[in-house]
């Protein structure tokens, strides 16, 4: 897993009128939490956080965050918030997670290589779900959930169950559930 990291500074006033200080100096209030973790009301850099999303893609959002002086934590990004007309960044939620601490997030699942039934007989790939739940130690959250559909043809589908066996990563989702499908 490639984890990147982002620096945050703690701030002392929260409500809105705090948050829209912060917003006009380039800054995005943010708040992370955790089971063993009291709540703590953070601020991230605007241009920093962009380039980090732009740089995490569509990958699991697992970063280090780095407060202050404290020691950098392992937290997963679980909601950005935008303003609807401006396109800025306007709260972020972090959820910090032990190292040891199984956690359940969503993979997003990609297909991999060109199915038989795309090349020979003119069918579409169809993904179904995006992502894949999954449940695992923060250390083993793989990035993606790359999926071979090279023996797909039309009226076919790759099922949870037969998604590549990743270890200490177990899947939650029905292993029925379709992931991904070739139609015509």
């Amino acid at each position: 897993m490639n984890t990147l990291t982002i620096n945050a500074s703690a701030r002392d006033q929260a409500g809105s009128a705090s948050s829209g200080r912060l917003r006009a100096e380039g800054r995005v209030p943010a708040v992370v939490y955790g089971k063993s973790k009291e709540p703590a009301n953070l601020s991230v850099d605007a241009r920093e956080f962009r380039m980090l999303l732009r740089a995490i893609g569509n990958n699991t959002p697992v970063v280090q965050l780095k407060a202050d002086d404290a020691d950098a934590v392992t937290a997963i990004i679980k909601e950005v918030q935008r303003h609807a007309i401006k396109d800025t960044y306007t709260h972020i939620d972090f959820q910090q997670v032990g190292a040891e601490e199984l956690v359940v997030v969503d993979i997003p699942a990609h297909p991999v290589g060109e199915s038989w039934g795309v090349k020979n007989e003119n069918g579409t790939i169809e993904t179904v779900a995006h992502t894949v739940s999954v449940r695992c130690l923060p250390k083993d959250i793989p990035t993606s959930i790359d999926a071979d559909v090279t023996e797909l043809k039309v009226g076919d589908s790759l099922h949870i169950s037969q998604l590549p066996a990743l270890e200490g990563v177990q899947y939650m989702d029905h292993p029925e559930q379709p992931v991904f499908a070739v139609v015509k």
